[in-house]
């Protein structure tokens, strides 16, 4: 996964769990991330309006990291031991703060699905029935 896709799917996780980017001034969150099987509109125009802003002027609200600096090849996304959300990771040396789900009150709730990337229904349809015909 390239690092700017790795970014964009770290975004639409911790979007879906009420995390907000800030650019030190304003905090910023899509209503929705995911429609019908995609990533949604409003979702897409944020990413692209922090593209054009400079990624370097923004960051997960509660990390210290700027979304630049996740895109260049110094960080990895690895699961939380604690959630299982995407955590970014320096690859060579220490992560530089907790998990973004340390600020969430009653998190991880594993009663309910956990965030997660766009799932397209149609193919997962297409690959059951497949399946179920033997092919």
């Amino acid at each position: 996964m390239a690092a700017r896709e790795a970014v964009f799917h770290y975004l639409a996780c911790w979007f879906q769990a009420g995390k907000r980017v800030t650019d030190g001034q304003r905090h910023l969150r899509p209503l929705h991330v995911a429609q019908a099987g995609d990533y949604s509109p409003e979702f897409l125009a944020l990413w692209r309006q922090m593209e054009q802003d400079g990624l370097e002027r923004y960051s997960l609200s509660g990390t210290e990291v700027t979304l630049a600096q996740l895109c260049s090849p110094e960080w990895e996304f690895i699961p939380c031991s604690r959630c299982g959300m995407p955590v970014p990771v320096k690859v060579v040396g220490m992560q530089t703060g907790p998990c973004p789900c340390a600020d969430l009150p009653l998190w991880p709730n594993l009663e309910l699905p956990l965030p997660h990337g766009v799932v397209d229904e149609r193919e997962q349809l297409m690959e059951i029935q497949e399946r179920l015909q033997g092919g």
